[in-house]
C-alpha cells in the first residue's frame, strides 16, 4: 500500500490531498534543514567544551523567550484566520492579517530597542555573564528578524502554502551547517551567535518574498482600515495565546539562568542538558512537520465528528513521539555518543532518558492543543500553562543541587501534573474523545513506555537492550493501529 492510499483510507477523500501534498512539502524541508541544524549542533559540541556548550544552550534560550514576547501567538492569528477567511472573505482576511503584521513589527522593534539599551543588564542577570555583552548585543538582532519571520511562517502555513515554507527551511539548512561549523571553529560561541544574526535575516527575507508572491496570487492586501473592529478576535484568540506562549520559553529561561547561578558546575551541567534538549528540539520540529499541515485543517474540521480525523489530529503526534524518543528511552548511553566522550557519563543518560519522558508527553498534547485553537478556548490554555509553568520553576528550584537531572525531572514532573490536572477539563468541553485518552490500549502505550525505561536501568548488554528497543516498538504501534480500528467503529 502507498502512502496516497494509506492516507485515503484513514482520513478519507475530503483532507486526502491537501495533507499529503503539505506533508510532502513541509517534511522536505524540515528534512534539509532541522537535519542539518541537528548535525551542526552535534558537531559544535565536540568543538566547544561542555561549559561553552552551555553558555550557548543559554544564549539560544534567551533568542527564543524573547522571540515569544514578541511573536506571541500572532503567528498563531495568522495561520487561523487566513485558512478560515483568505478564500471566502478576503476583506475580513486582509485586515487580519494587517493587525498581526503591525502588532509583531512594533513588538519586535520594542524588544530590539529594549535590549539594546538593557544590553549589560540582560547579560549580567539573565545570561550571567557581563562579559558576554557583545553576545547578548548581537541576539537582539537574531531576534527582531526571528520573531517577523515567525508570523511570515504563519501566514504563508494559513494560505496552506506549504512549498515556500519548504523553500525557506531549505535555505535555513543549506546557511546553518557551514556558517555554524566555520564560525564555531574560527570564533566560539562569538562565530556561532554571529551566525545565527545571518540566518535569520536571510530567512526572514526569502520568507517576505515568498509571502508577498502568495498574497498577491490570493489577493489579499494589507491595510491600516477596518482593523479596530477585529481588536475583540485580538482579545478573545491572540491575547491568551499571547500570555499562554509568553509562559513557555521563558519558563526555559528561567531554570536555564537558576542552574547556572545556584549549582557550582552550573554552566557545565547546563551543557550536558542542552546536549540532551537538542534531541527534544529536533523531535518536536518534527512534530511539527505534521502539525503544521494539520492546523489550518483543524480549524474547519473540529466538532463535525470526523472520526477518521480526530483519531489523526490527536494520535499522529503521539505516534512520531513514541517511535523517535522510545528507542532513546532504551539506548541513551548509545545516543550520548553522537556528542563524544565528554558526554558519556550518568549525568547524560539519565537527563535524556527523562528528557525524552517529557518530549513524549509534549507529543501527545499536541493535537488537545490544535483542538483549544479550534474550539476557541485560548483563555483556558492559559490557566494550563500556568499550572505547568508554576509547577516547574518549583520543583526546579527544589531539585537544583541535581544539575542537568533535577533540571529534566522539573519539567517531567509539570507537564505530567498539568496533564492530569486538565484531563476532566478536556473531557468536559469535548477537546478530546473519551476513547483517545482514558481507554485501556493508552494505558498498554504508558506500560510499554515504562518498560523502556526499566530496560536501561536493568539491562546491561546494549546488544540484549537493542533487541528490547525493537520488540517494544513493534508492540507500541501494532497498540496504535488497534487503537484506531477500535475508535472508528
Amino acid at each position: 500500500m502507498n502512502i496516497k492510499s494509506l492516507y485515503k483510507k484513514v482520513l478519507g477523500t475530503g483532507n486526502q490531498q491537501k495533507i499529503i501534498k503539505g506533508v510532502f512539502w513541509s517534511f522536505l524541508g524540515t528534512l534539509i534543514s532541522k537535519g542539518f541544524v541537528f548535525i551542526a549542533l552535534f558537531l559544535v559540541a565536540r568543538i566547544l567544551t561542555v561549559d561553552e556548550y552551555g553558555k550557548l544552550g543559554l544564549l539560544q534560550s534567551y533568542i527564543n523567550t524573547f522571540t515569544t514576547f514578541s511573536l506571541a501567538s500572532f503567528g498563531v492569528t495568522a495561520t487561523k484566520y487566513l485558512a478560515l477567511y483568505a478564500d471566502n472573505d478576503k476583506k475580513k482576511a486582509s485586515e487580519i492579517y494587517s493587525l498581526t503584521r503591525l502588532s509583531v513589527f512594533f513588538l519586535a522593534a520594542a524588544i530590539l530597542v529594549l535590549s539594546l539599551v538593557f544590553n549589560k543588564q540582560v547579560g549580567e542577570y539573565i545570561v550571567g555573564n557581563q562579559n558576554m555583552s557583545k553576545e547578548v548585543l548581537l541576539c537582539a538582532f537574531a531576534i527582531f528578524f526571528s520573531s517577523l519571520n515567525g508570523l511570515q511562517t504563519g501566514a504563508l502555513a494559513g494560505l496552506e502554502n506549504f512549498k515556500s515554507i519548504s523553500f525557506v527551511n531549505m535555505v535555513n539548512g543549506m546557511l546553518s551547517l557551514p556558517l555554524i561549523l566555520f564560525s564555531a571553529y574560527k570564533f566560539g560561541i562569538y562565530g556561532v551567535v554571529v551566525s545565527l544574526v545571518i540566518i535569520n535575516f536571510s530567512i526572514w527575507l526569502c520568507s517576505a518574498i515568498l509571502l508577498q508572491r502568495e498574497l498577491n496570487f490570493k489577493q489579499i492586501k494589507f491595510t491600516i482600515k477596518g482593523q479596530k473592529k477585529h481588536l475583540e478576535t485580538v482579545y478573545n484568540f491572540t491575547l491568551p495565546s499571547f500570555i499562554s506562549s509568553m509562559m513557555l520559553s521563558p519558563v526555559v529561561l528561567i531554570c536555564n539562568s537558576m542552574l547556572i547561578k545556584n549549582h557550582i558546575h552550573g554552566y557545565y551541567q547546563l551543557g550536558i542538558y542542552n546536549a540532551t534538549f537538542n534531541f527534544s528540539q529536533v523531535g518536536t520540529l518534527l512534530l511539527g512537520v505534521i502539525g503544521q499541515v494539520t492546523y489550518p485543517l483543524t480549524m474547519k474540521n473540529f466538532g463535525k465528528n470526523n472520526k477518521r480525523f480526530d483519531f489523526f489530529n490527536i494520535n499522529q503526534s503521539y505516534v512520531i513521539g513514541v517511535v523517535l524518543f522510545l528507542p532513546i528511552l532504551v539506548l541513551p548511553d548509545l545516543f550520548s555518543q553522537l556528542y563524544g566522550g565528554k558526554y558519556q557519563n550518568s549525568d547524560m543518560y539519565l537527563t535524556l532518558l527523562f528528557v525524552s519522558l517529557s518530549t513524549i508527553i509534549i507529543a501527545q498534547r499536541q493535537g488537545i492543543a490544535r483542538n483549544f485553537a479550534a474550539g476557541n478556548f485560548m483563555w483556558f490554555s492559559v490557566f494550563s500553562n500556568m499550572t505547568w509553568a508554576v509547577t516547574t520553576i518549583i520543583v526546579c528550584n527544589f531539585l537544583i543541587d541535581y544539575g542537568a537531572i533535577g533540571r529534566a525531572v522539573g519539567f517531567l514532573i509539570g507537564y505530567f501534573v498539568n496533564t492530569v490536572i486538565f484531563i476532566p477539563f478536556y473531557l468536559k468541553k469535548k477537546l478530546i474523545s473519551k476513547k483517545l485518552i482514558l481507554c485501556k490500549e493508552h494505558a498498554v502505550l504508558i506500560i510499554i513506555i515504562s518498560l523502556a525505561c526499566l530496560s536501561f536501568i536493568s539491562v546491561e548488554n546494549i546488544v540484549l537492550r537493542t533487541l528490547i528497543a525493537v520488540l517494544l516498538l513493534a508492540a507500541s504501534l501494532f497498540t496504535f493501529y488497534k487503537w484506531y480500528k477500535v475508535y472508528i467503529k
